[in-house]
């Protein structure tokens, strides 16, 4: 198991060079060299999303009020808790809904081994997962017998099945 903390991530631009991102995790190498990816992205202004064809996206707003995202032509509002998924070239321009915002992002590129953000709240217990990442607020959980608290964005490495218990806060997961 290892342990992620957020403010120690790298702030990485955005492919259009409109925003910045933080790579979570990755299984190849940036900027093309992967299947999938989970990164966090600081969205502080109404913006276009950048172009990725060939990869399916889900969207969560992480921390903050969230987002319009208008997606060729239909506005989709997301908000806390939500999970948005769309085509990576789809033509996409976020709106914010009352202050900046961050989200949790998962890319996976078409013919790979499918994956998608699953939330659990307090109270819930996950089986199976490889990532783990605090949304909303700071997040408690019990990984086998150790006790992990984390803060929003922070991320969690499983190595091996190990069962999770939530005891405060929402958990994002891969």
């Amino acid at each position: 198991m290892i342990l992620q903390r957020a403010s120690e991530r790298t702030a990485v631009p955005w492919r259009n060079g409109l925003g910045v991102q933080y790579e979570i995790a990755c299984d190849g190498s940036l900027p093309d060299d992967w299947t999938w990816r989970l990164s966090t992205a600081d969205i502080t202004q109404n913006v276009p999303f950048s172009s990725f064809p060939g990869v399916t996206r889900e969207f969560c707003v992480a921390d903050g009020n969230g987002v319009v995202l208008n997606i060729n032509g239909v506005d989709h509002r997301c908000e806390p808790g939500s999970v948005t998924t769309f085509r990576g070239d789809d033509v996409v321009f976020a709106t914010l809904i009352d202050g900046p915002m961050r989200a949790l992002n998962l890319m996976v590129r078409d013919g790979a081994e499918k994956k998608s953000l699953q939330l659990s709240t307090a109270g819930q217990v996950i089986d199976c997962c490889s990532v783990v990442v605090a949304i909303h607020s700071p997040s408690l959980l019990i990984v086998d017998k150790d006790e992990i608290s984390l803060q929003i964005l922070d991320g969690v490495f499983i190595d091996s099945q190990k069962t999770i218990s939530v005891l405060e806060g929402i958990a994002a997961t891969i």
